[in-house]
């Protein structure tokens, strides 16, 4: 576009010199032809516009075709004489040439306004959509930022709950072996009260018999009775040969012993804790009572007592210490004096 203007602006230069040339001519040609010859005033006039036009600083530059033509039209208009039949066409071409090369000139003005109007224009929603890019990129950093404070934030609150919650649990598990300790020592406190009471029971049912206290009676003869002859954590018996000749051998010792008092105390290994031990050989005591009785031994000189695991006669810590100390001894008290 800048090439095509600058050839059009030299073909213009041309043709400016050479209808310069041409009036020059035609003028030294009438003064050599007839001195008295009148001056054109169309033509001084319609080429004083054009030189106007061609200094102006904004419209010389612009609508070089038409002012082209204007110059060629002005060119064949100094060839005419006023009074000539082309005369009247040359100079109404000429007219409009020159009105033509003006509104040409200022339509590229126009246009180049335009365009520069457009390109401003481009250049300013360049800048705004960069702006706007900019804008963009700022609020999502932010978002981005804020977006990474929730996530810390909730990672932080996740771990302080995480913390709370262990701590809870901490504490609970701490309150729950304190009641455990506690649940075990009142266990072993109400085993030990229930022992005692049974204890007492057994003295106070001695006494009114007639009996003196077991701890105050003579001992006599005794016969051990294997915790075997029972099911495992049971006062069950079982049915087997070797379960039958121990109960018999309890039988025979208290025939052997008529003029005795029967005492049966029931031994365990404190498997389960002490309730359960106490009232697992008080069972075990009881049953075996029950198979004496059962024999035809008269229930008055029978006392069954379970002790629990209060007298061990060995280690629990191995399985044969426990299998002694889960045990039934069977004491013959005799009467004091006899």
């Amino acid at each position: 576009m800048m090439g095509h203007d600058a050839s059009i602006a030299a073909a213009v230069r041309l043709q400016r010199a050479l209808v310069a040339l041409a009036i020059a001519c035609a003028l030294a040609s009438g003064v050599s032809s007839a001195a008295d010859k009148p001056k054109d005033p169309d033509l001084q006039r319609l080429t004083a516009e054009l030189a106007q036009l061609d200094a102006d600083p904004q419209l010389g530059p612009l609508g070089g075709v038409d002012r082209l033509k204007a110059h060629q039209a002005l060119t064949d208009l100094a060839q005419t004489t006023p009074h000539s039949d082309a005369r009247k066409p040359a100079l109404y071409v000429a007219q409009r040439r020159v009105m033509a090369a003006r509104y040409a000139a200022q339509a590229d003005l126009f246009e180049r306004q335009l365009d520069q109007a457009d390109r401003e224009h481009d250049r300013i929603l360049l800048q705004a959509s960069r702006r706007d890019a900019d804008r963009a990129r700022m609020e999502a950093e932010r978002l981005r930022m804020q977006d990474k404070a929730r996530q810390e934030e909730a990672q932080r609150a996740a771990a302080d709950q995480q913390v709370q919650q262990q701590a809870q649990q901490e504490q609970q598990a701490s309150l729950a072996d304190d009641e455990s300790d506690q649940a075990r020592a009142l266990a072993e406190a109400k085993a030990k009260a229930a022992a005692l009471a049974q204890q007492e029971a057994a003295l106070t049912a001695a006494a009114k018999a007639g009996g003196v206290p077991p701890a105050a009676e003579p001992r006599g003869p005794s016969l051990l009775v294997s915790a075997a002859i029972f099911l495992p954590g049971s006062a069950s018996v079982r049915k087997d040969k070797a379960a039958r000749a121990q109960i018999q051998a309890a039988v025979d010792f208290a025939r052997a012993n008529a003029g005795a008092t029967i005492r049966i105390e029931g031994h365990t290994d404190g498997a389960g804790g002490p309730q359960k031990s106490l009232a697992l050989s008080q069972q075990r005591a009881d049953a075996l009572k029950n198979y004496l009785r059962a024999a035809g031994i008269a229930s008055t000189r029978i006392q069954a007592v379970g002790l629990g695991a209060e007298q061990p006669v060995a280690s629990n810590a191995t399985a044969a210490g426990r299998a002694r100390n889960n045990r039934l001894k069977l004491i013959a008290v005799r009467p004091a004096g006899r």
